[in-house]
């Protein structure tokens, strides 16, 4: 005779938590949160109020100094070297429905599985934390990053900081990839010189080359920036400053660049270098970016960006950063509540020059 599996035993058991109520693993947070809490890291307060974010930047001086021999005439001019950058606010929200009998039954349980209302709070952090920095790697649009009209606007990128010809975004630099932008900021590169990032390309043909391969580009590259590097890797991870300062580059440029620093790893000498396994450039971190695997390189022809967040960093609008709204749903749904949180910010780049961009030609 052929007996029940189990019989009463799933009615007479139950199953357990494995932890408790209040951890909730969430899977959903990307990869890491490096970009954007590294710009926030400072001592200057990083919420301003007003319409739009303006700043003054003097990009050249009016050249006055010259040498002279006694009872000189002299002509003075007047020096008119400020410039304005303009950032209008982007607005940005996420939410979460909370039903009241989901809650209430959820609260009442001692034996519940997970905290129902902690997990949408978490969720909806974890949302708007992902929005922040999926923006920072958005493709560049002019008629939504750059646009001067008073309606919502997405924030700039940084890809709009940093081209292959120090330029504004466009289709032949890296830039854009629908209408070519003739302002950065409210400001023209084409015409304002001093407000390029620095470039240098590789010859993709040889790229380990010591003169004209991927190596010899990046010590252009820290020299045109004035990248500040550190004597070993324990510096960089003590200092805030230079924590500001990395290198990113698609998943490609990573196995492409660890293959150049194996092709010229000099084995007489001692073996000190982490790169090989933590890619570095003289102790600055070389960080793969998801975005940037989608960014159209040519496989084995990378670019890699050097950023200094100490002249790039996102201002928020100081009373409207995770803003909390409760809106009920009215006569018809009592008991369904929508929680909203809205953070209104943009990006600055308050200096172009210290930004740098290597690439394949």
């Amino acid at each position: 005779m052929a007996l029940l599996n189990h019989a009463d035993f799933l009615a007479a058991s139950r199953d357990t938590r494995v932890v408790d109520k209040g951890t909730l693993l969430n899977e959903a947070t990307k990869n890491n949160y490096f970009f954007f809490s590294r710009m926030m890291k400072s001592s200057e307060k990083k919420f301003r109020g007003g319409n739009k974010l303006v700043d003054r930047i003097q990009g050249d001086t009016a050249g006055s100094f010259s040498f002279y021999s006694p009872n000189d005439e002299f002509s003075p001019t007047q020096a008119d070297t400020l410039k304005s950058i303009e950032v209008n606010w982007a607005f940005a929200q996420s939410h979460y429905v909370l039903i009241k009998e989901t809650a209430a039954l959820n609260q009442g349980d001692s034996n519940a599985y997970l905290d129902y209302i902690k997990s949408l709070e978490q969720g909806c952090v974890v949302d708007t934390i992902n929005g922040l920095e999926d923006a920072l790697w958005a493709t560049p649009v002019t008629a939504t990053m750059e646009s001067t009209a008073a309606d919502p606007v997405i924030p700039y990128s940084l890809l709009c900081f940093n081209t292959q010809d120090g330029l504004a975004p466009s289709s032949t630099n890296g830039g854009a990839t629908t209408s070519d932008w003739t302002t950065l900021q409210q400001l023209n590169p084409s015409t304002e010189s001093w407000y390029r990032n620095k470039f240098k390309s590789y010859a993709v043909t040889t790229p380990d080359d010591p003169d004209s391969g991927l190596i010899a580009a990046m010590d252009d590259i820290v020299l045109q920036t004035r990248f500040d590097l550190p004597d070993a890797m324990n510096k960089y991870t003590e200092s805030e400053d230079l924590q500001k300062m990395c290198i990113t580059t698609s998943r490609d440029g990573i196995v492409f660049y660890k293959a150049r620093l194996r092709a010229l790893n000099d084995r007489m000498e001692q073996l000190r270098d982490p790169a090989i396994t933590g890619p570095q450039f003289q102790g600055v971190p070389i960080i793969w970016v998801a975005a940037l695997d989608d960014a159209g390189w040519t496989d084995n022809q990378p670019d890699y960006l050097f950023w200094n967040f100490n002249f790039i960093c996102p201002f928020f609008h100081t009373d409207m950063y995770m803003d909390e709204k409760i809106v009920d749903g009215g006569a018809k749904q009592p008991n369904s509540t929508v929680v909203y949180k809205f953070s209104w910010y943009n990006l600055i780049c308050r200096s172009r020059r210290r930004q740098g961009r290597v690439f394949g030609a």
